[in-house]
């Protein structure tokens, strides 16, 4: 998702008008320009029963805070991602059901333009990005730790998480998902020996953890992953250091039990080696259930056909039901919205209704219609009405009224 030039980015406009409407609806800025100091401060302001999607940019800087995003639907993007840094030192065993410098309780969060950092210099778990929520995006951010678990997305039962160009670094298990987690064009680095990837497949045979078109590397000779339990790895296009090892067996049990239904499962297609390819990394693509192809594996393909957080198409009007008594129009969109501005309804009868300004559900309230009148279109006027759902697309929704 992208933001306008407008006064948070001067001299940086975009052409593409509807990008151009679509500001914050917070700043924040050390230095006090914004509207709040910190990050910690805006979420405070914002209320988490609301489901609408909310806008807060970040001005560089670096912010020593401890961040917790509760309410859904929130997008934070920083002024530039190496300058805009979120970072705090927390060590394994910290009391707070808020363990990372970041921490995401809420569904549908989206970070663009970060560097989140934890500090704590000793190798033990050092989380950077910690949370509960599902429907995760991140995008062109920098996850950074000297020890174990750097990004640990655990959603209860498994979520949901897609990463385009960003870069993880730290010790053991330092991307470690539960779930469904697809990985673009992103890099890896292991400070240590240990395995750099997990993944907590249980439960579900369709959990996975999908990714492509990544670099791989490390300081010293390390395993690209390893078994503690059932996982499921799929390595599409990967470019891969001296350093790497394969992913290791020995966390597995020698014959299935609770936690280990389902064997090895490691896949690896169009991938290369820094000095040659060793003989675990042979495309073997066609033993994955279902044999995909390449082709086959994107993001959709990843989340089971339940989540597209590259999806272009628009929300569309489904119907449009006036009330029998109060005359009020509520028009029904194929999903929920959020709304920029105080968009009007224009009726036949040259008559405006006004918004009752219930946001982020996929109906929205106009009142009143006068008897033998009909609306004829929805006027946003220099507002907009997009999808709530996160995604890495604004998808402005469709206006057209049903009859």
């Amino acid at each position: 998702m992208n933001l306008t030039s407008g006064a948070a980015h001067p001299g940086k406009r975009r052409t593409d008008s509807t990008i151009d409407t679509l500001r914050p609806d917070l700043i924040v800025a050390k230095d006090g320009s914004g509207s709040f100091k910190t990050l910690g401060e805006a979420l405070l302001n914002v209320t988490n029963a609301s489901t609408h999607r909310i806008i807060i940019y970040v001005k560089n800087g670096v912010y020593n805070e401890k961040v917790t995003v509760n309410r859904p639907n929130v997008t934070i993007i920083g002024e530039s991602r190496k300058n805009t840094r979120i970072e705090f030192s927390i060590p394994a065993g910290n009391e707070s059901i808020s363990r990372g410098v970041f921490n995401i309780f809420g569904n549908g969060v989206v970070l663009e333009n970060l560097t989140i950092a934890n500090t704590y210099p000793h190798r033990r778990h050092t989380f950077a990005l910690y949370g509960r929520g599902s429907f995760v995006i991140t995008k062109n951010c920098d996850f950074i730790a000297n020890g174990n678990d750097t990004v640990a997305l655990w959603a209860e039962g498994g979520g949901y998480y897609y990463h385009d160009n960003c870069h993880f670094e730290g010790n053991i298990d330092f991307l470690c998902p539960r779930g469904w987690c697809y990985v673009n064009n992103s890099t890896f680095y292991e400070v240590d020996t240990r395995a750099a990837l997990w993944h907590d497949g249980g439960k579900d045979p369709g959990k996975k953890l999908v990714i492509k078109n990544s670099k791989f590397d490390g300081a010293r000779s390390y395993p690209l992953g390893r078994y503690p339990r059932d996982s499921q790895f799929y390595l599409i296009g990967c470019q891969f250091s001296d350093s790497t090892r394969n992913i290791i067996d020995t966390n597995a049990p020698s014959s299935p039990n609770d936690d280990f239904h389902w064997g090895r499962r490691v896949y690896f297609a169009d991938c290369s080696a820094e000095k040659g390819n060793p003989e675990w990394l042979n495309n073997n693509l066609s033993k994955a259930a279902g044999a995909p192809s390449i082709s086959d594996i994107t993001a959709k393909w990843t989340f089971d056909n339940k989540w597209d957080p590259e999806r272009t198409d628009a929300p569309e009007v489904l119907e449009v039901k006036i009330g029998k008594v109060h005359r009020t129009v509520d028009v029904v969109f194929s999903e929920p919205v959020t709304v920029r501005g105080n968009p009007v309804i224009k009726t036949k009868a040259g008559k405006t209704l006004k918004w009752t300004a219930s946001n982020g559900g996929s109906v929205l309230r106009f009142a009143l219609l006068d008897k033998g009148d009909k609306p004829e279109k929805i006027d946003v006027g220099t507002g907009l009405i997009f999808a709530s759902e996160a995604n890495v697309n604004i998808r402005v929704a469709g206006l057209k009224l049903k009859p």
